[in-house]
């Protein structure tokens, strides 16, 4: 089992307005998971990796919807988007599975 790591150090630069971003956008899309989130936001870097991935992958396909561009790319991101919002709640689920 990897070792859980310590929140990155942030100095209050454009580095920690991203984090603060992909925060949001987790506890909004999954408020019902929100304790569990923040605590492995906290402690697992594979965790915050996956949520930064996640929130580029959003945000991506929000400008792709509102620019109408290439229709094919922007079903390929809603596709990665929807993985990637499984793989979240996989690891959520095992992470609170951990704990019984």
């Amino acid at each position: 089992m990897p070792r859980s790591e310590p929140p990155r150090p942030t100095d209050g630069g454009a580095d920690s307005a991203a984090n603060r971003n992909y925060i949001a956008l987790l506890l909004e899309r999954f408020p019902h998971v929100q304790s569990v989130s923040l605590t492995l936001l906290h402690r697992n870097e594979a965790f915050r990796d996956l949520c930064e991935e996640y929130e580029v992958c959003s945000r991506t396909c929000e400008r792709l919807e509102r620019t109408n561009e290439d229709e094919a790319l922007r079903r390929e991101y809603s596709a990665l988007r929807l993985r990637l919002e499984g793989e979240l709640l996989r690891f959520i689920d095992e992470k609170t599975s951990d704990r019984r």
